[in-house]
């Protein structure tokens, strides 16, 4: 079997979801100054209250556009490089410069399968206060590290997309949660690669 390479899925609904909120903070730094120095009614705000207030306003869009270009950025460089490889041998996946490696035998190709983290809440990954690492959850569009799920298991992700989610059971006591771009054909590459390692050994 020739190897195979997947590519991460794009999050769209994160994007979506920041190009929107992005779009509300510049509608409202454009209408802001209209309200708090309205020409009709001069007294109904103080000077001074009106440009603390717009000091605060664009303070606080020039902090989010600083973060979202971070996010941006770290979107388009990490998607670009994460990517899952399917050899006769092991599951790879690239992520950032890295690589972790999971050998075939190691997987339950049993009993993988496509999921949606939306229905099956059981597999939510769980924010645990005070872990910095689990902020990531929530922070970027790339989600990626050693999660506690909802269900007490331990699992590996690298996700994108809680609609279409890989979900493999490990023999190592943790399960793996993906988001290629083809759920159906990563399974499909697993199974057909995981053919030769279930031979007896000689």
């Amino acid at each position: 079997m020739d190897t195979q390479l997947l590519c991460i899925q794009p999050p769209k609904q994160a994007m979506l979801r920041e190009t929107t909120i992005i779009s509300g903070i510049i509608a409202t730094c454009i209408g802001a100054p209209f309200f708090f120095f309205p020409h009709v009614d001069e007294n109904r705000i103080s000077f001074t209250a009106s440009i603390t207030s717009l000091v605060v306003i664009y303070t606080v869009a020039l902090i989010y556009f600083s973060l979202c270009v971070g996010w941006f950025t770290n979107y388009y460089t990490t998607r670009k490089k994460t990517t899952f490889e399917v050899d006769q041998k092991n599951l790879t996946i690239h992520q950032d410069g890295e690589s972790t490696l999971c050998r075939l035998r190691d997987l339950h190709i049993d009993q993988m399968r496509v999921i949606s983290l939306k229905k099956k809440s059981a597999h939510k990954p769980v924010l645990r206060s005070f872990d910095i690492c689990s902020w990531r959850i929530v922070t970027l569009f790339n989600n990626a590290g050693q999660f506690q799920l909802s269900n007490g298991d331990t699992a590996e992700i690298c996700l994108t997309d809680a609609r279409h989610v890989v979900h493999i059971p490990t023999k190592l006591e943790h399960v793996l949660l993906l988001s290629p771009t083809d759920p159906n054909g990563l399974l499909l590459a697993l199974i057909r690669a995981a053919d030769p390692a279930y031979k007896p050994e000689v």
